[in-house]
């Protein structure tokens, strides 16, 4: 029977909800049916919560729904036939009053089928805040469609002024709400570079405020962290701004041998020191052979436990370079999201063949006996339905209903330990 819990991927209209949505004082008003929108205002308040108060009541206007992120028009048939225009008025008064710094309408696919004139109805209403419309995520696209969509649109109409380039200075591209730990993996990026006297201004989409990304014309490099959800804005950038990109050959900085290369990378492109984040890293393999060395004795593992992942390639590559290359894990199958990768997955496939397992390829991690699966919350319920025992580790969303508070990450050393532990104490209870 086939797994229908598996196929459930964010698309298009996902990504640019949460492009907007991660930026401190932005909002999104969705054009659509209630349907579309409470997940995505769950997910956003969740991952970056902006309000103190949480009280229903806060947020009684019925475009909130009692929710504090992204109101909608609650559309119904009838506004299919003669159109959103009063329900998106009273929307877009409740919001203006909010006091956000850009608020933006993004309409759901069937609202974009309805022809209403969007930029003449901001114009109507909104008075004093910056505002803009995107009619169409992209139909059917992937969740990196819509993000980048979202991302490109806001610096256009940002509109930001040329300023002079900081020769030690980087963005940090594809950073999102629709990553595990997004809010910490900024974090911890930020103070590697730091540690080599490298600034991060700003990476689009990911907490910054709209003042922190009109400094991002000074950055002397675009790193893409994630080319799932910044490449196409990588380019863009070059050819607008003319700010050179760089696309780290290992993907993701997951697991110590990619954070490695990341910083290599990073620092090599703006004649930077890379030591002191390379000893942190080193600090971190330290601390981590001491763990492993009295694991293995006991039990043998990791090595040669198998594992399976389901990711986009940016993330799939990384880990699998660290699980097989530094643990001697052995793959079961690997699972590849669809997005622009920059052809990261041509390079896990061809890692994997360098270790005979490219059958792996595209098998259907819910359903492939393994024993530790790194997946979205989807994937790990759909293994769990059709009977798999195995230790799961989420990394994606959308997520189980684990309750996080204390500072984790999947970047750096410190995330790097944090799977670590993962791996060790899930492989014990197998």
């Amino acid at each position: 029977m086939p797994i229908y819990t598996a196929s459930t991927i964010p698309d298009s209209l996902t990504g640019a909800i949460f492009a907007i949505e991660g930026v401190a004082d932005a909002a999104v008003v969705l054009n659509g049916p209630t349907g579309c929108k409470f997940y995505h205002s769950a997910i956003s308040d969740s991952q970056f919560p902006r309000n103190v108060d949480y009280d229903p009541l806060s947020f009684a206007d019925r475009c909130f729904f009692g929710q504090p992120r992204v109101p909608a028009t609650y559309l119904d048939s009838d506004d299919y036939i003669f159109g959103s225009q009063v329900k998106l008025a009273e929307v877009l008064s409740a919001v203006a009053t909010r006091g956000y710094g850009l608020i933006v309408v993004i309409n759901s696919p069937g609202a974009a089928l309805i022809g209403d004139d969007l930029k003449r109805l901001l114009a109507d209403t909104i008075k004093d805040t910056p505002y803009f419309a995107i009619e169409s995520t992209g139909f059917s696209g992937d969740f990196g469609v819509g993000f980048q969509t979202a991302v490109n649109r806001m610096l256009d109409e940002l509109a930001l002024p040329e300023a002079p380039r900081d020769l030690k200075s980087v963005n940090l591209l594809g950073i999102s709400l629709n990553q595990k730990y997004f809010e910490n993996n900024y974090a911890t990026l930020r103070e590697l570079l730091a540690l080599c006297g490298i600034q991060v201004i700003s990476a689009f989409g990911a907490t910054d405020s709209l003042h922190t990304i009109t400094q991002s014309r000074k950055a002397a490099l675009n790193v893409v962290v994630c080319p799932e959800s910044g490449l196409s804005t990588a380019r863009k950038l070059k050819h607008d701004w003319g700010t050179d990109y760089l696309l780290p050959d290992q993907g993701q900085p997951i697991g110590f041998i990619s954070t490695t290369a990341f910083i290599e990378q990073v620092c090599l492109a703006l004649d930077a020191d890379p030591q002191p984040a390379i000893s942190e890293v080193e600090r971190a393999r330290s601390f981590a052979y001491l763990h492993l060395s009295r694991y293995s004795s006991l039990l043998g593992l990791p090595q040669g436990a198998y594992y399976s992942i389901r990711a986009q390639a940016s993330a799939a590559y990384p880990l699998a370079l660290w699980l097989s290359g530094y643990l001697g894990m052995i793959p079961a199958a690997i699972e590849v999201i669809e997005g622009e990768d920059g052809g990261l997955a041509g390079r896990l496939t061809d890692y994997l063949a360098t270790i005979e397992s490219t059958e792996v390829v595209d098998k259907p991690v819910a359903e492939t006996p393994t024993e530790i699966i790194f997946a979205d919350g989807d994937t790990i319920t759909a293994s769990r339905l059709v009977g798999q025992r195995a230790a799961c580790i989420e990394i994606g969303y959308p997520a189980l209903s684990y309750l996080d508070i204390t500072r984790k990450q999947l970047y750096g050393p410190e995330g790097s330990l944090f799977l670590l532990e993962q791996i060790m104490n899930g492989l014990r209870y197998v």
